[in-house]
C-alpha cells in the first residue's frame, strides 16, 4: 500500500514536468546570444536552443530506458553527458558574453558552429541500434517469423528422422531415452559399417555410459531387432 500523501504525489507528478518546461524556457536566451555570438543569424539562432535541449533529452531517455549490457547503452550515456556539458558550457557562456565578461573568438565560434553536426550525428546512431530483445527465444524465431513451439508428439515424430549423431545430441540434452526408431537407426548404422551391435557401440554411438547401453541393447533385444 502507498503511504505517500496525496498531495506529495499530486505535487511530484505536476513538477516535474514544470520544472523541466521552466528549465528549458530560462535556458533559451543565453544559447541564442551564443548562437548569434557565432555566426549564426537570419532566425537560424532560435534552433540551438531547441538543438541541445532535444539532444541532451533524447540522450537520457535513451540511456535509461537500454538494459544494461545491450548494444549502444554506453554510447547513449556518453552522449547523455556530452549533451549536458554543452548546454551547460552553453549557458555559462552565453551569460558571459550577454554580461560583457567575454567576447567572441575563433576557438568559440568553431566549437559552437560543430555542435549542430555532433548533435546529428549522435542522434543518427542511437536510432540506427536495434531495439533490445527481451523474453524471445531465438530458436523459436526464424527470419523476424516466430514459430510455434514443438509440442510432445511433434517431437516424437521428428524422432523417427533422428540420426545416431542427432540422437547424441539429444541424449547429451538430458532426454531420458532414444525412442525405439532413432535405436534401430543406430543398430542399422552399425551393421552397414560391418560394426558389431553391442553395449560398446552403442555407448559409441549415443556418448553415454556402459550401463545406460546396456539398456538401449536390452530394448533392441526385446523388440527383437538384435539377436
Amino acid at each position: 500500500m502507498n503511504t505517500t500523501p496525496l498531495y506529495a504525489r499530486i505535487t511530484s507528478a505536476v513538477s516535474r514536468p514544470l520544472v523541466l518546461l521552466a528549465a528549458l524556457i530560462i535556458s533559451v536566451p543565453a544559447e541564442v546570444e551564443l548562437a548569434r555570438s557565432s555566426g549564426f543569424t537570419n532566425g537560424f539562432e532560435f534552433l540551438m536552443p531547441l538543438t541541445l535541449s532535444a539532444y541532451s533529452a533524447a540522450s537520457a531517455i535513451i540511456a535509461a530506458n537500454r538494459p544494461k549490457g545491450s548494444k549502444g547503452r554506453v554510447s547513449a550515456i556518453v552522449g547523455s553527458g556530452v549533451a549536458l556539458g554543452m548546454a551547460l558550457s552553453a549557458q555559462v557562456v552565453g551569460h558571459l558574453i550577454s554580461s560583457g565578461y567575454m567576447t567572441s573568438g575563433p576557438v568559440l565560434v568553431s566549437l559552437v558552429s560543430s555542435v549542430p553536426a555532433i548533435a546529428a550525428a549522435h542522434m543518427l546512431h542511437l536510432a540506427a541500434l536495434p531495439k533490445p530483445t527481451v523474453g524471445v527465444n531465438p530458436k523459436h524465431v526464424e527470419q523476424g517469423n516466430e514459430e510455434e513451439p514443438v509440442n510432445g508428439s511433434q517431437a516424437d515424430q521428428e524422432d523417427t528422422k533422428d540420426t545416431p549423431s542427432a540422437a547424441r545430441k539429444k541424449a547429451q540434452k538430458g532426454r531420458s531415452k532414444p525412442s525405439l526408431e532413432v535405436l534401430t537407426g543406430a543398430a542399422r548404422m552399425l551393421r552397414e559399417a560391418n560394426q558389431p551391435v553391442n553395449a560398446q557401440s552403442l555407448a559409441d554411438v549415443f556418448s553415454v555410459s556402459i550401463r545406460t547401453a546396456h539398456r538401449y541393447l536390452s530394448t533392441l533385444k526385446n523388440s527383437a531387432l538384435v539377436a
